[in-house]
């Protein structure tokens, strides 16, 4: 493969994984000095589409090793996304609501320049999350963020549900375990109280809370995902059957859904 010199520079700062992913951009992650607490997933040098969105990534029980998730990550970041997930690639310790600001930040602020971030487009990001992640994506709801996806999660914090809802403004998804889930119950109360306009989908695959984010390319959940950057994050139509057309019901899904026609 035929290096960029910003990648030969970016190889010898940086931590590189495996390439993988379905997509049609192979994707391996690395670090940046600019976010130490980070892993950045995103497509091989030289196979970059030419433009490419961000996804905010947070890990499950707040994990700070950025690699937790690293298959179902590769996976969507094969579709011309960049993810930048909290943690270091094997970090310990808890992440925190700030790490995925801290992230935006950078992002606003390096979009455009030098590789591998000349072709990020810094106006299109999402936020998303599993169990505590999906928490620290709530937060982000008031960013300019363009999508939320929650990822066997719900509000904890039920006195303040309803006015964090009302605060939804970009379309959200929730990917969940059914009722076997522990955040089922928590998930379903927020589902509710989406504001009516705003577009939502909620979809319930019964293998509980852990998903099968450890199966290859993220198993069923990471092919949800995959369709679910295509469409919301990427605007790529080919992404809307999954949800419009009966794509997820036919892969085990069961399905709810509001105002879809506002996603354009």
């Amino acid at each position: 493969m035929k290096l960029t010199l910003f990648a030969i520079l970016s190889v010898a700062t940086s931590v590189f994984g495996q390439q993988g992913g379905t997509g049609p951009y192979k994707a391996w992650y690395k670090t940046d000095p600019g976010l130490p607490n980070h892993t950045i997933y995103l497509p091989v040098p030289d196979q970059h589409p030419a433009s490419m969105p961000v996804l905010l990534w947070g890990n499950g029980a707040c994990s700070a090793n950025g690699l937790d998730f690293q298959k179902f990550l590769t996976n969507v970041a094969s579709q011309g996304v960049i993810v930048i997930a909290n943690g270091r690639p094997g970090g310990q310790g808890s992440s925190n609501n700030q790490w995925m600001h801290d992230a935006l930040r950078w992002v606003r602020q390096n979009a455009g320049k030098t590789w591998p971030y000349e072709r990020v487009d810094a106006s299109r990001v999402a936020a998303a999350g599993m169990s505590c992640g999906g928490v620290e994506a709530y937060e982000m709801r008031n960013s300019g963020v363009v999508g939320i996806g929650i990822f066997n999660s719900g509000l904890l914090d039920g006195n303040n549900r309803a006015r964090i809802m009302s605060e939804v403004k970009a379309p959200i998804f929730y990917f969940m375990g059914g009722p076997s889930d522990i955040a089922y119950q928590n998930a379903e109360q927020d589902y509710r109280l989406v504001p009516g306009n705003v577009a939502s989908w909620k979809g319930n695959l019964n293998v509980g809370h852990g998903g099968t984010y450890q199966d290859n390319e993220g198993g069923k959940f990471g092919w949800a995902a995959v369709n679910w950057v295509k469409w919301v994050l990427r605007q790529d139509v080919s992404g809307r059957a999954f949800f419009t057309e009966g794509g997820a019901q036919r892969d085990g899904w069961q399905v709810e859904s509001k105002r879809l026609d506002l996603i354009r």
